[in-house]
């Protein structure tokens, strides 16, 4: 099942504490702070995702619908951090390797990602794929929900 997170910058109070979770939970911030709003992972379509398609070593592959970093895999040739579309992949010193957001489902205990636990604005929501084209049938929802499908449409 392909998990997406959105984002409602209306309501970001800018206070990074979801910056601050994922540092906690990972050791390595794998968000970026903004001059207003944090930034995540676009979570990309495995098959067209620019990170993915450049590793050299296959290092970053999908794991449960998301992509995950390989550490052992990873040689660091940062080719990643540089076909990302928005800068957001990140080096972790200590593990030696690249680092991506992953929704934490690499991280233990985690039933939601750390980030969407901490924002006590309620800015962050995960959906599932399937859940956004049910929130399609909502006219309300039509427009802006049609243009985040559009990276996904030809895939599913």
């Amino acid at each position: 099942m392909k998990t997406l997170m959105v984002i409602d910058p209306r309501r970001c109070s800018e206070c990074q504490d979801c910056i601050n979770a994922c540092q906690k939970t990972h050791g390595v911030a794998r968000t970026k702070k903004t001059s207003t709003v944090p930034v995540f992972c676009l979570q990309c379509h495995p098959d067209k995702a620019p990170c993915a398609r450049i590793c050299p070593t296959g290092a970053i592959r999908e794991e449960d619908g998301t992509l995950i970093v390989d550490d052992e895999s990873c040689i660091m040739c940062r080719l990643c951090m540089i076909a990302c579309p928005v800068g957001m992949l990140v080096i972790d010193d200590d593990k030696k390797a690249v680092q991506k957001c992953t929704l934490c489902l690499d991280a233990e205990d985690q039933i939601l990602p750390a980030c969407v636990e901490a924002c006590k604005d309620n800015v962050l929501k995960i959906f599932s794929v399937e859940d956004l084209d049910e929130l399609k049938k909502d006219l309300s929802y039509t427009e802006v929900l049609n243009e985040a499908m559009k990276a996904y449409q030809n895939k599913l």
